[in-house]
């Protein structure tokens, strides 16, 4: 398995891929964390390229137009969002 790399970034949103697979993160103060759950806690770890396998859930990667609509909608709402998060 490859690490995951940046496909683009807005703000503190990155789309990423990793092996065909993409999904949508956060990176703030060094850390990153997961944008889609369900259960409200958001796993963090050091941001680094493998660490998004760490804090993204298995289910939560989907093909390219998935995550880049998503993508989009989280950069659109980016400070309301934030302020919801945290």
């Amino acid at each position: 398995m490859s690490t995951a790399h940046t496909v683009s970034e807005h703000g503190s949103f990155r789309l990423v891929e990793q092996d065909g697979r993409y999904t949508v993160v956060e990176a703030r103060d060094g850390r990153v964390y997961g944008v889609q759950t369900d259960h409200g806690d958001r796993p963090s770890a050091p941001d680094r390229p493998d660490a998004v396998a760490k804090v993204v859930d298995p289910a939560d990667w989907t093909d390219e137009a998935e995550a880049r609509r998503l993508f989009e909608d989280v950069t659109n709402r980016g400070e309301t969002l934030a302020r919801k998060i945290w």
